[in-house]
């Protein structure tokens, strides 16, 4: 009987461990966001600091032995999430602008918009081009076949 687990099943490329850190850091500073949003308020806006964590994802792909860590198919999956990332933010962002100034209750402000709502907007964008940007790299490389 053979067995039919794979060895490369196990250890993970050092940019799947960094679009898994992207995932991860970027969904708990959403989550951390919307449960500090009814005792701060707009303070809570705060809590998307955590996304400097993915700065963390550095050290899988630091090596003390020379040697390639990152391959023409991670470059590949890179740039597909990067886009990916970028286009969602984007989208989101020019969408949010249009409900922003269109929104009736803006008159009061002569259509301009304020600062906290630009912060909000900034940082709902950055992180959802963390949160996309690192969900496409995890099910680009979970779609792979890994050939023993």
């Amino acid at each position: 009987m053979t067995s039919k687990t794979q060895p490369d099943s196990v250890s993970m490329a050092a940019m799947e461990k960094v679009a898994w850190t992207e995932l991860l850091v970027s969904t708990t500073a959403i989550i951390f966001v919307l449960i500090l949003l009814p005792f701060l308020g707009h303070g809570a806006s705060s809590a998307f600091a955590l996304l400097g964590a993915v700065l963390c994802s550095f050290w899988f792909i630091r090596r003390r032995k020379k040697g390639t860590i990152v391959d023409e198919r991670d470059l590949e999956i890179e740039k597909r999430a990067t886009q990916r990332g970028v286009e969602a933010a984007w989208i989101f962002l020019i969408l949010a602008l249009i409900v922003v100034v269109l929104w009736p209750r803006n008159n009061e402000h002569n259509g301009f918009v304020t600062k906290t709502v630009l912060n909000w907007l900034i940082w709902i964008q950055f992180a959802i081009y963390v949160w996309v940007r690192g969900w496409v790299g995890v099910i680009s490389y979970r779609r792979q076949i890994r050939v023993s």
